[in-house]
């Protein structure tokens, strides 16, 4: 090591002096200090030529012109192959045992390959600092140890001419074709050694021998260059080191190239490359263009406009050298499917019957949605990846969140390839994203849910429901059920329109409602399990934030929502609703005839495709009931005519903004029907208001016959009270959900439903009410210290109305009242 530290000290003084005059009153200290000890062999030329075995290697350096390179005009590391290995190698390649027959741009490609910049010692090649230097503590030695491991070589391909159809001028250009030029910068050689390994936490041996299956990796190694074994190590010369090594390293292409010159890989490479553009790339053309050339770059746009894709195409990452953290660490790996591959998952995934695609391979008639998640689980982008980091789940789609896990024995010892910007896995089977197999598969592998596929990816719902650890089950509109309802897609703006199908002039569908219709076909379950009938109701909650919106299911398995279900409230003009026109039938999707990963799918209405579960109230009869009722009070038969009578009567309703006093949030609306309040009246039960006697519930003037307290009374102020204990506020409610039908909650052990009204008349305390579930008997509500129970209306089955400012249920009777009567 002795030799070794004077050979670094020599290097570093050599360079100062190059920097520094010389006085010529040292000239004789200096020269007798630097002259060459005696251990110092020669140069590298002169050492090769010397060992007698690398005369052909020689050979290929006279004729690159490197030979002064090697003889000290620079300093250098080489990698020298035996005459045997590279004749081999030539007769292989070339069918020839020396290079007469090789151009010499192919000679200089192969022989720069072997010719590393700078002197490399072992310590560096093994675990390179680019930024600590040789200073470096033992500490920061640890860091990222072995990761930095590509290494500069003076093999370069030859600037070329591209006519490419996608270019940079301000804007993407894709009509016009244009001729550029392309530079191609020097190939960077990988150095694998043990710390990197080691680093990672995974085998060496295992790991190496997976993409150089023909190489071995020695135990005890301190590195392997590419596939070659060093046969010896850190050969002192002065302008550098040598490393013999066990067989000529072929020179390794981008990861763009291999997939190019590979027809296997065609259809990915078309997919991958439909992003790709070129762009002037600034610094190349300083450097090299000599001020006639520009010089361009190919990049890549966002796929789908979803997630970056890596350049693949480039040597470097970046093209300034000043950067070598970035140009020794970076790399891309690729997870590249084969031809093959992906025509067996057409097959399989779209060509089967009724999916909406051609049988036979047509990747075309795939929206560029799916085949943009076919490409987030095909790339890894910023370091190289090895068999065993796979395995373990380290790798993770920077898009979907989800590990990128296949098979590592399906992929061919020949489609293993080590690359000079990266690592190529050529995958003889797909394994998709988990969104063709979860529970957002019937959007991708269906063509009739195309236009629900662009509002589940404008949701960002997906990767919440791509996660195995929770079930759920979708609902799926079709393309023809949602422009029933002036929902579509329009292809030339890439546009979700809402308003008259065809008129590309209707305004889009915003992203926050897009959302909301795709909530309100969501609903998670504890365990996975199916939506089916169990005889009875049920009543599922779907994942709508914005509103307590429910799934109703009856018991012959057909389905509906909260917002579907208020159209069964009637009035003037809408009467004729019933039941059965409010729910529709579901069919399963299922997944190779079994369900999806984590959950069931199922579409509805496939008869008539027409019928929509909406995500809003927007397009609603009735949006906020209060403004509904008021407008509609004079409707009779209705069920909520007496309430927004005794509201009114009660001073309770702002006529010009058709709201309730006091009603300051959404409420549970608990609302007596007429009939209740109208019996009430009659019996004189109701609190302050009454009827002259022999009035008759069913009499036409029976609301102008009501006799109600004065405003500004304390007769008033205590109807008021009862009225409002009717409404109970949603921010007190004890539950997460409305009441339904055997909801199974036990509200009077969570200290019962507050309301607005207040029982001190200082505002001081609530009336509370209790709600109990009876089981097949519906449910029954009563104000908390009074007897009575008054059960619900059960025509609808004890299910909860859902609008804008809360939700309703209609009561087959009155409450008592709790107002302190010495106040009336």
């Amino acid at each position: 090591m002795s030799r070794l530290k004077n050979f670094k000290n020599l290097i570093l003084s050599v360079l100062a002096l190059s920097l520094s005059g010389v006085f010529s009153s040292c000239q004789h200290q200096m020269k007798e200090y630097y002259e060459e000890p005696e251990w110092l062999k020669g140069s590298i030329y002169e050492i090769l030529q010397e060992r007698g075995e690398y005369d052909l290697f020689l050979q290929g350096v006279d004729t690159c012109q490197y030979t002064a390179l090697l003889k000290g005009r620079s300093i250098l590391t080489v990698m020298a192959p035996t005459d045997s290995s590279l004749s081999a190698y030539l007769q292989k390649h070339y069918g020839c045992t020396d290079w007469s027959l090789v151009p010499t741009d192919e000679v200089k490609k192969l022989i720069g390959f072997h010719v590393l910049y700078y002197a490399l010692d072992q310590s560096k090649l093994s675990n390179f600092r680019p930024k600590e230097g040789d200073g470096a503590t033992p500490e920061e030695l640890e860091k990222n140890a072995g990761l930095y491991y590509k290494f500069r070589t003076r093999s370069q391909d030859a600037p070329e001419k591209r006519t490419v159809n996608r270019w940079m001028n301000g804007e993407v250009i894709d009509t016009t074709a244009k001729e550029v030029d392309v530079y191609h910068l020097e190939r960077f050689i990988p150095v694998f050694s043990s710390q990197m390994f080691q680093t990672k936490l995974i085998d060496a041996k295992s790991n190496y021998e997976y993409f150089f299956p023909e190489s071995e990796w020695r135990s005890g190694n301190v590195f392997n260059v590419c596939d070659a074994v060093v046969e010896e190590m850190e050969v002192i010369a002065k302008n550098g080191y040598i490393y013999f090594v066990d067989r000529v390293i072929e020179p390794l292409e981008t990861i763009h190239k291999e997939l190019k010159n590979n027809e296997e890989y065609s259809m990915y490479l078309s997919f991958f490359d439909k992003y790709a553009y070129y762009a002037q790339e600034e610094n190349l053309t300083n450097l090299y263009g000599g001020g006639t050339t520009s010089y361009w770059e190919c990049l890549y746009e966002k796929a789908s406009g979803k997630f970056t894709l890596p350049n693949i195409a480039q040597e470097w990452p970046v093209s300034d050298y000043s950067q070598m953290s970035t140009l020794s660490y970076t790399s891309n790996t690729l997870f590249a499917p084969t031809n093959a591959a992906f025509n067996e998952f057409y097959d399989s995934y779209w060509g089967v019957d009724g999916t909406g695609y051609p049988s036979q391979v047509s990747y075309d008639s795939v929206s560029a949605d799916a085949i943009a998640y076919l490409l987030s689980n095909s790339f890894y982008e910023g370091s190289l990846v090895f068999p065993d980091e796979i395995e373990r789940g380290d790798i993770i789609n920077a898009f979907t969140k989800t590990p990128i896990m296949f098979d590592l024995n399906d992929v061919p010892e020949e489609n293993r390839k080590m690359c000079v910007n990266g690592a190529l896995y050529g995958l003889s089977k797909i394994t998709p994203p988990a969104v063709f197999g979860t529970v957002t598969g019937p959007a991708y592998q269906y063509k009739r849910y195309s236009t629900f596929l662009k509002m589940l990816t404008t949701s960002g719902m997906e990767n919440t429901l791509t996660s195995d650890a929770v079930s759920y089950i979708m609902l799926y509109p079709n393309n023809d059920q949602l422009a029933a309802n002036f929902i579509w897609y329009d292809a030339a703006s890439d546009k979700i329109k809402n308003g008259v199908v065809g008129d590309a002039t209707q305004p889009n569908l915003g992203s926050a409602d897009q959302t909301k219709y795709v909530n309100a076909h969501i609903i998670s379950v504890e365990n996975k399990r199916p939506l089916a009938s169990n005889g009875d109701i049920q009543v599922m909650r779907t994942l709508s934030p914005d509103y307590k919106l429910y799934w109703y299911m009856n018991a012959e398995g057909k389905i509906t929502n909260s917002f579907k279900y208020n159209e069964l409230i009637q009035y003037a003009g809408h009467n004729t609703i019933t039941k059965d026109s409010i729910y529709t039938d579901i069919q399963e999707l299922t997944f190779r005839d079994e369900s999806w990963v984590n959950g069931y799918c199922y579409e509805y209405d496939t008869q008539n495709s027409s019928f929509l579960l909406q995500g809003s109230n927007a397009n609603g009869l009735i949006q906020n009931f209060v403004p509904f009722m008021w407008l509609h009070r004079n409707d009779e038969g209705t069920l909520f005519q007496g309430f927004i009578k005794v509201l009114g009567l009660a001073n309770l309703i702002d006529e010009e903004s058709m709201t309730m006093n006091y009603m300051t949030e959404n409420c549970l609306m608990l609302i007596p029907t007429t009939e209740a309040i109208k019996s009430a009246i009659v019996a004189g039960e109701f609190p302050h208001l009454s009827v002259p006697e022999g009035t008759l519930a069913d009499d036409p003037a029976f609301w102008d016959l009501v006799i109600a307290p004065a405003d500004e009374t304390p007769a008033q102020d205590s109807l008021q009270h009862y009225m409002l204990s009717y409404f109970l506020p949603e921010s007190m409610s004890p539950a997460l959900d409305y009441p339904y039908y055997k909801w199974g909650i036990d509200i009077e052990a969570d200290g019962g439903y507050a309301s607005i009204a207040d029982i001190s008349g200082e505002m001081a305390a609530l009336v509370y009410v209790n709600i109990y579930d009876k089981g097949n008997a519906g449910l029954t509500a009563k104000v908390q210290g009074m007897d009575k129970e008054v059960p619900f209306h059960g025509a609808y089955d004890y299910l909860p109305f859902v609008f804008d400012d809360g939700c309703v249920h209609f009561l087959d009777g009155i409450f008592e009242d709790k107002w302190p009567h010495d106040i009336q």
